[in-house]
This record gives structure tokens, sequence and C-alpha cells, in this order.
């Protein structure tokens, strides 16, 4: 989640256990692999939870992906590479990188090879949406994804045209990708919010599992309550959303930034920017007087 998974973020999702692992936010790679101090650095806010690190990567360029694949195997904590070809930011798509690969499921398909090869000792997987224009283009892209054997796909129910707009009953649009990926480890992406609904879909569609995105914003604690569901536990108690954003605060003050934007950004999308909560924090002139209002 770009401009979400950053270091207050990590830390407290990470010393709450309501995480188990990271996928990081794409890195974009257009003329050369990065250094390895580089690659640290960028990497250092989910590397630095202890937690097992898939690193998000996007590009045009199969070769220098793999390359970066094979200087990321080198990294602590890293145990895999995630292809992100589901973009559908305007930017990414006028590179022809994202979301934009989908019009060209064949290179999808070599590159996760190359990936592989270059990199043996990782997993790969990648991220697609159900296509570009049209669903229907899935009985293209799909099978050709298949042949390079993913450890697993994260599929969004959206094409690329469709952004985050609503899509009616866009989950049925899984029916036909787990048709098309027999043998494949499928996860549904899209509009979970929910822990008991994101079971009730993964079983009505025969997914192996969701894989929420935006739902962390709303719901901290959802991938830990879809777990605790999963083994058929009673629900943990619920993560108090001024507590929670307390300690957000709290932490990026200890990481030295000063100002407000991520943690009312957040608190918006959990507190409601209509409510009055959300009205009194977005009054306070810096970081430290928010944690203070918190």
């Amino acid at each position: 989640m770009e401009g979400v998974t950053e270091g207050s973020f990590c830390a407290v999702m990470s010393r709450r256990a309501l995480v188990r692992c990271w996928i990081t936010p794409f890195i974009r790679l257009t003329t050369g692999v990065p250094r390895l101090v580089r690659l640290r650095s960028r990497l250092s806010v989910c590397t630095d939870s202890g937690l097992p690190v898939i690193v998000q990567v996007m590009g045009t360029d199969g070769g220098l992906l793999a390359a970066t694949a094979a200087r990321l195997a080198s990294i602590s904590g890293v145990v895999g590479i995630d292809l992100n070809c589901g973009c559908p930011s305007p930017i990414v798509l006028r590179n022809g990188s994202g979301g934009r690969m989908l019009q060209n499921p064949k290179w999808i398909r070599d590159t996760l090879l190359a990936i592989r090869d270059a990199a043996p000792t990782l997993g790969v997987s990648v991220k697609l949406r159900t296509g570009f224009e049209a669903p229907e283009e899935m009985r293209d892209i799909l099978p050709l994804v298949a042949e390079a054997k993913p450890d697993f796909v994260i599929l969004h129910f959206r094409t690329v045209r469709e952004r985050y707009h609503e899509v009616p009953e866009g989950w049925r649009r899984f029916d036909t990708a787990r048709a098309l990926l027999p043998r494949t480890v499928l996860f549904g992406s899209g509009d979970l919010f929910d822990a008991k609904r994101c079971l009730e879909l993964s079983d009505r569609h025969g997914l192996d599992g969701c894989a929420p995105a935006r739902g962390l914003m709303r719901t901290p604690a959802l991938c830990r309550d879809i777990e605790t569901l999963c083994r058929g536990e009673a629900c943990l108690p619920k993560v108090e959303n001024m507590d929670f954003l307390r300690e957000i605060a709290e932490e990026a003050l200890l990481r030295g930034r000063t100002q407000t934007g991520f943690v009312l950004q957040l608190a918006g999308t959990m507190l409601g920017r209509e409510s009055e909560a959300f009205h009194r924090l977005s009054h306070t002139r810096c970081l430290e007087e928010l944690a203070a209002a918190l």
C-alpha cells in the first residue's frame, strides 16, 4: 500500500501481532539494478519488523526485474518476490508498467520464469487484475500465468479501467479465475473490510484466501481476525481506534516526523471524516499536538 506501509504503521502493526508477514509497496525499476545498500534502506520499514518480507517489484524490463530479484535474495528477511501487474495508476500506465502488462500476458509468464531462475531460493508471486478493459481477458491472461507456476496469485476483481469504482457482484469473476487456475494458490482482493465476509467470499468462490489492502486502514486487526476465524476460534478483542492512532503518532514522533498528514489520513479512514473525533484531530497543528489530542 503505497504511502501507507511506512515506518510507524509497520512498527505498530508488527508489535501488536496484527500481521504475520509484509508485502512491500512496489519498487519501480526503470534503468538499472539498485545498489544493495539502497534496497536495504528502502525495505527497512518492513525488514526491521523481524517478519518475513515479500518484495513487490514493477517495471517493463524482465531482465532488470530478474537481476534485482537476485540481489534482493541476499537481504535477510526477504522470502519472496511479487510482480505487480495490476497497478491502475495513470502515471504507472503511461510508463507502460503495472496494469498495462495485462495486455502482454506472455511477458508476465516469461518475467515470472526469469525471476524464478535468477532467485531460486525465493518464492515468486504475481499481483493481477481481471483484465485491462474487460474481465473476459482473464481467459487469455491466466492460462499463460499458470505456465510460470507462481507460488500464488493475488487477483483483484476489478479491471484496470475500473480502478476503484463500484462493481456490483464483482467477486463473481473469481468463479472464472478459479476455473482457469485450478492448481494455483489463488488469493482474492478488492473491497475486503470484514473478516466474516472475507471467509464467506473465499468459500463461495473456491479461493485459497484473501489479500486485504485498504481494509487494514479501516480495521487494523482484519488479517488477525481472518486467521482467528479460519482456526474456528472466537474473535479477539477489537483494536480500539484511538489507542491505535495514538501509538502510530507516538511511533512517528520517535522516528523524527513532525507532520500530521499520514496519521490524519489514517484517522479519516478509521473514524470517518464526518465524525466529531476526526474534526477535532484535523485542527491540530503538529504531530506532537495530534498525539496529545489522541
